[in-house]
């Protein structure tokens, strides 16, 4: 070792004694001039230290690109943009409607059996004949007996959409109000 750092570890070892024993810190009783010589001989110190910083070269880093989010798919947008495809006035074909009507009406069952704590038959015909619901318009969605309601029919004229539409929307928001509004 080096006699610097023995003189340290000397220093650091007599301070600890002298704060747990006051005879060793009585005896130990530096004059003014010790604590004078000790604080110029600090000061000198830090200014060899700072001298010493003031010769180095910096070097300044880059800080790059940042991180780009890789796009994540959002839970539902393909039904959505299906929804939004077969629904629109446009020729979506009777086949695409037919399948997700299909698919609600799955879905539609399951919540309805869960619901009234019954079998999927049973569920699958109150789904059919239109008495799993209140809603007018989501039960005419299922029940191809039933006609959709006329406010259902003027409105969808007058905007330009189609009773699918409606009936797909009204059979949707029924299932979330009675799977007690999650989606």
């Amino acid at each position: 070792m080096r006699p610097i750092a023995i003189a340290g570890v000397a220093a650091v070892a007599v301070g600890l004694l002298a704060a747990l024993d006051r005879g060793i810190a009585a005896a130990i009783s530096p004059t003014s001039a010790v604590v004078t010589l000790l604080g110029v001989l600090g000061l000198v110190q830090g200014v060899r230290y700072a001298n010493a910083r003031r010769d180095r070269r910096r070097l300044l880093t880059e800080p790059g690109e940042p991180e780009r989010r890789a796009p994540a798919a959002v839970p539902g947008s393909a039904l959505d943009e299906r929804i939004a495809q077969v629904a629109s006035p446009g020729p979506g074909g009777y086949r695409s409607r037919r399948d997700l009507r299909d698919r609600v009406h799955e879905a539609t069952v399951e919540v309805v059996a869960r619901d009234r704590n019954c079998a999927r038959q049973a569920a699958a015909k109150a789904v059919d004949d239109g008495t799993w619901t209140d809603d007018p318009a989501a039960a005419a969605f299922f029940d191809t007996r039933t006609a959709y309601p006329v406010r259902v029919r003027v409105v969808a004229g007058v905007r330009g959409r189609s009773n699918y539409w409606y009936g797909l929307r009204a059979a949707i928001d029924e299932i979330e109000r009675i799977d007690g509004g999650e989606p």
